[in-house]
């Protein structure tokens, strides 16, 4: 009975001690996992101040290498369509967009909206302007408030000559974003392509007197000035970006406009 007992007690130990084992290889496991995930979210954030900084390349170099071991993950493969949108390689954008749109049943609205305003843009890009549109109208009904995506479908508007609806979406854009000299620059010129230059010199010129101004904003209240025949006017507000041989080139073009009225 004694022996018994002795032996019962060496297996219990030895279960104990294997028990342990066990233990100890699964907290190592787990320790490990942690760790791989910690690193993982800081390559992630890394990537994420490159794309932000402009250097999609070196965020690209990331999640390539993190999309090896996770290729069906919708968040890199939408991240991976915005780098390669940054780079202007846009077939490679679409690629990874669309992998991500076919995984993104279970995605979260704001992510199926992301990857649809990326595929539209990519589209613009590509000049496929009708799928641009219905993409980004997909997305803008995602996002309503986002001012990128409205920007983007007013711009998809706007190059089919579709001036009001690129108006609208302007004017939802600058309502989530007032400051925006982007979005404020296209409202202007989506009144000015529809033969409504003063339109677009009341949106642009408060700024322009205010030292508020980009080379495109000053170029399109230069070409509203001129449609409106004050050539003078679209002079001084041009040569400011122009070398010489730029500014006559256009003056020509201002000139035309000023026949025409």
């Amino acid at each position: 009975m004694t022996q018994q007992l002795t032996r019962l007690s060496l297996f219990t130990v030895a279960m104990l001690v294997l028990t342990g084992a066990l233990t100890g290889c699964a907290s190592q496991s787990s320790a490990q996992s942690e760790e791989q995930a910690a690193r993982l979210k800081s390559d992630r954030e890394l990537a994420e101040v490159a794309l932000v900084g402009g250097r999609p390349d070196s965020a690209i170099e990331i999640y390539r290498q993190q999309l090896e071991n996770r290729p069906d993950d919708v968040e890199l493969l939408y991240l991976l369509g915005v780098a390669y949108n940054q780079t202007g390689e846009f077939e490679l954008a679409l690629h990874f967009l669309n992998k991500a749109k076919v995984q993104d049943q279970t995605a979260e609205q704001q992510v199926r909206g992301d990857i649809l305003r990326e595929l539209g843009r990519a589209k613009l890009a590509m000049g496929d302007i009708r799928q641009a549109q219905l993409d980004l109208e997909s997305a803008a009904e995602q996002l309503p408030q986002s001012a990128e995506t409205m920007n983007s479908l007013g711009v998809s508007y706007a190059l089919q000559q579709e001036y009001s609806k690129a108006r609208e979406a302007f004017i939802a854009a600058l309502a989530v974003e007032p400051g925006s000299l982007e979005y404020r620059n296209n409202l202007a010129l989506g009144w000015i392509l529809a033969d409504h230059p003063q339109k677009g010199i009341d949106i642009l010129y408060p700024s322009y007197l205010r030292g508020n101004s980009t080379t495109k904003t000053r170029q399109n209240l230069a070409l509203a000035f001129a449609m409106k025949g004050d050539i003078e006017a679209a002079k001084t507000i041009a040569k400011q970006d122009l070398t010489h041989a730029e500014l006559e080139k256009n003056l020509a073009y201002y000139q035309q406009w000023e026949q025409m009225l």
